[in-house]
C-alpha cells in the first residue's frame, strides 16, 4: 500500500552579459520552439510512508489533489491510479476531520521489532505514528487512502 516518489520541480536560470547599450555586436540566437501547452501539474495533497518490519518495508504513497496516485517501495515504482470523486471526497473529508494541525507531530510507542512506522503529511503537517499508538484521528484518513 504506500506512496509515490515527490517530483522535484527545478528552475533554470539564465545566464547573459552586460551587452551594454553602445553594443553593435549582435548574439546569434538559437531558435526558440514555444512550450507545448499542458495543464497544471497536480499538487500533492497527502504523501504517505510506511516503513518497518522483518523485510525492512518501505512504501511510499502520493495523492494528488486531482485524485491521481501513485506508488513506489525501496526497489521503485509500484503503480498508480486514480480515485474516483466519491472516494476523494471521502480522502478530503477525512484529512479535514483529522485536523493535523493541532496532531503531535510524533506519536509513537515502545518499538517493537518488526513494527511498522506511519508517515504522512498534508497541508504542511507531518505526523509520525506506528501500529503500537496509531492515532484515532487518523484512522479515517487510512481507512480512505487507495489500496494499491
Amino acid at each position: 500500500m504506500l506512496l509515490g516518489v515527490l517530483l522535484a520541480a527545478g528552475c533554470a536560470s539564465g545566464e547573459g552579459g552586460d551587452g551594454g547599450a553602445d553594443s553593435t555586436r549582435a548574439e546569434p540566437s538559437a531558435p526558440t520552439t514555444p512550450a507545448p501547452t499542458t495543464p497544471a501539474a497536480a499538487r500533492p495533497l497527502v504523501h504517505v510512508t510506511v516503513t518497518g518490519g522483518i523485510a525492512g518495508v518501505r512504501n511510499d504513497l502520493l495523492v494528488r489533489d486531482d485524485g491521481t496516485y501513485t506508488t513506489s517501495t525501496k526497489t521503485g515504482p509500484k503503480g498508480s491510479g486514480r480515485m474516483t470523486p466519491a472516494e476523494l471526497a471521502e480522502l478530503r473529508r477525512a484529512l479535514d476531520k483529522a485536523d493535523f494541525a493541532r496532531l503531535p507531530s510524533e506519536a509513537t510507542g515502545s518499538p517493537v521489532a518488526d513494527g511498522f512506522t506511519y508517515r504522512i503529511t498534508y497541508a504542511g503537517h507531518t505526523v509520525t505514528t506506528d501500529e503500537t499508538t496509531r492515532l484515532p484521528a487518523l484512522r479515517d484518513v487510512f481507512a480512505a487512502l487507495p489500496d494499491d
